[in-house]
């Protein structure tokens, strides 16, 4: 029987979790691992790449027009920026109406790259994301919602160089996948529910890319 009491917090709480896991035999090591990671949060994962403090683009590019809810590249950015802000990795995000004006107004917009559009837009760095697939069912006409959101991610400099890529340096950037668990189409939820729920979930993965989390974190 493992017996705690809350002391000086979360993490007293968990040091004594800790100590009594420690006291059990053997046999039990197994059930109590799932107890302690649900507990600590997992195993710590580092930020992938330290993104700049100066204004930064999150540029999120869906040029074949996967996204059936354009509403969603909306929700996707908000998360992704709102992220940044949280956990203070940067508070200057270019924000989303500026990017859209700007495509409206500029001149032959599609054949800037990304740095001139970065540049054009004031900012240091460019977080760029390209739309690789997005279904909010796993079949077309299936009868349950089950969608998928996969994108590739790059980080670029807006400085006028030959080379502007930051991280990663493969070419094709991370991938990064989020999914949304299996729902009938007849139930409460709407396609657009199902869209914004998809657009959070892959906010938070690519976030989570540039801040230190637990394995466990939402």
């Amino acid at each position: 029987m493992i017996m705690a009491y809350r002391c000086g917090g979360r993490r007293g709480y968990s040091t004594l979790v800790l100590l009594a896991v420690l006291s059990l035999p053997c046999g039990a090591c197994v059930q109590t691992a799932a107890l302690w990671a649900n507990i600590t949060g997992g195993d710590v994962i580092e930020a992938q790449y330290t993104l700049t403090t100066g204004p930064l683009l999150i540029l999120i590019d869906d040029r074949d027009s996967v996204v059936t809810e354009p509403r969603a590249i909306r929700r996707m950015h908000k998360t992704i920026s709102d992220a940044l802000l949280e956990y203070g990795k940067n508070r200057r995000v270019v924000p989303f109406e500026d990017c859209q004006a700007l495509q409206r107004s500029a001149k032959k917009y599609d054949r800037l790259s990304v740095r001139e559009i970065g540049e054009k837009l004031g900012a240091d760095q460019v977080l760029y994301i390209r739309v690789d697939r997005f279904t909010l069912r796993a079949e077309p006409g299936a009868p349950l919602f089950k969608g998928e959101f996969v994108v590739r991610v790059k980080v670029l400099s807006t400085e006028r160089k030959q080379d502007v890529r930051l991280w990663p340096r493969d070419e094709s950037g991370r991938r990064v996948a989020a999914t949304t668990e299996p729902i009938s189409t007849d139930g409460d939820k709407s396609a657009g529910d199902v869209a914004r729920e998809l657009a959070t979930n892959a906010g938070q993965a690519v976030a989570k890319l540039f801040y230190q989390h637990r394995a466990l974190d939402k």
